[in-house]
């Protein structure tokens, strides 16, 4: 398995990681290292994609496969499409973590051309780096340049339209991350045909970094794999797919869980959390939403822009439906209402009974078409297991 550093990162960031892995006989961690860091440190530097693709190339030979965090996310994908551009067999898993889908731009990387006091300052409160970049002189001289480098990299890149990949995805968010959360890592559903898996592990933006154990327990396990468990007090299993197999999926749980679903044209969502309930809503984007919001939602609406106004209502009343099987029916969808529509979340409804319940959305994509989800759990910022079969991603 190939890893792909962060921006700044060297492949000592894996460290961990491979002393986690050490004693898998099936699996080698071999992380890449960039020019201007480390044992490269001489080297300017700037990268390409065909450069690390030639590094990669020659284990094309045998199964593989490609794990990128942050930015070596983006340029793990990138090295998965020179590949195969090159006729060489594609990797078996592509895990991309604490990443933005390719097609999306990377708000953090508008910082680059800031002073560097600045530029550092988001760093550190927005993607985990060293605090010693701000008091140890000899540090900053020394990472500066990569830094910028990589974020001019990130910056620059412009994505290119080209077919899904064939391998799964894997895409990882951490918890506590505030750049990537999972309505962001759901993107990456759209560049593959061959199934999408997301997960959440605890953690901030560089948790393979900080605790690499949860990393490599994810790795180490096959994601297209049935859960061992149920879920856990603080977690959330989703399963997307056709409609026709979707009993399956509940059999799994046989009552251990609390478990809902809802269904949108020939798709059903499952979701299974802890005791005591969960509710869930999966409408298309295109579907008609019938009017259940209070007068203050519907203000908010007429407030937004135009072309924001049919997702705002979509958020809305999905909402309401998850938060409504969640109770039981016993709430009064009058009474319920919503104190900010554009709040990514996750929300909590105003009103009696509902209040402790947490509604997370999701933006599903499906070969029909956009759609999305909520689901209403018992508990705050829950972290999802998430599994698309094959046949609904492309």
């Amino acid at each position: 398995m190939f890893c792909l550093p962060y921006a700044g990162g060297g492949a000592a960031a894996y460290n961990g990681l491979l002393r986690e892995l050490a004693g898998r006989t099936d699996l080698t961690v071999v992380p890449v290292q960039l020019p201007g860091r480390e044992n490269r440190i001489t080297e300017p530097p700037a990268f390409t994609i065909g450069e690390i693709a030639d590094e990669v190339a020659p284990a094309t030979g045998r199964p593989y496969a490609l794990y990128g965090h942050s930015m070596g996310a983006r340029i793990a994908f990138e090295v998965a499409r020179e590949l195969r551009r090159r006729g060489l067999p594609g990797p078996a898993l592509l895990y991309v973590a604490g990443a933005h889908p390719p097609d999306r731009r990377v708000p953090l990387a508008t910082t680059v051309d800031l002073p560097d006091d600045s530029f550092v300052d988001q760093l550190i409160r927005r993607a985990g780096a060293l605090p010693e970049l701000r008091s140890v002189p000899e540090l900053r001289e020394l990472m500066m340049p990569v830094l910028r480098s990589d974020f001019a990299w990130i910056r620059n890149y412009a994505y290119v339209p080209e077919p899904p990949l064939d391998c799964p995805i894997v895409a990882c968010t951490g918890l506590e991350d505030a750049e990537v959360g999972p309505a962001q890592a759901l993107g990456w559903a759209r560049h593959t045909t061959a199934g999408f898996h997301l997960r959440t592990l605890r953690g901030g933006h560089l948790f393979v970094k900080d605790d690499p154990a949860e990393t490599a327990a994810l790795i180490a396990a096959d994601p297209s794999a049935v859960p061992a468990a149920d879920p856990e007090q603080d977690e959330l299993h989703l399963w997307l797919g056709p409609h026709a197999r979707h009993h399956a999926v509940l059999r799994r749980y046989d009552g251990r869980a609390a478990v809902g679903a809802s269904h949108a044209d020939g798709l059903t969502l499952v979701a299974a959390a802890h005791a005591p309930g969960v509710g869930v809503c999966l409408l298309r984007a295109a579907d008609p939403v019938r009017d259940e919001l209070s007068a203050d939602e519907r203000q908010q609406i007429e407030d937004a822009a135009e072309e924001d106004r049919p997702w705002l209502a979509l958020r809305a009343v999905t909402a309401k439906r998850a938060l409504l099987a969640a109770c039981g029916g016993q709430a009064d969808p009058a009474s319920v209402s919503f104190p900010d529509l554009s709040d990514p979340g996750p929300w909590r409804a105003e009103g009696p009974g509902p209040g402790r319940w947490q509604v997370v959305h999701l933006p599903l994509h499906t070969t029909r078409g956009e759609a999305l989800a909520a689901v209403a759990v018992p508990h705050d910022r829950p972290r999802l297991r998430l599994d698309v079969p094959a046949e609904r991603t492309g």
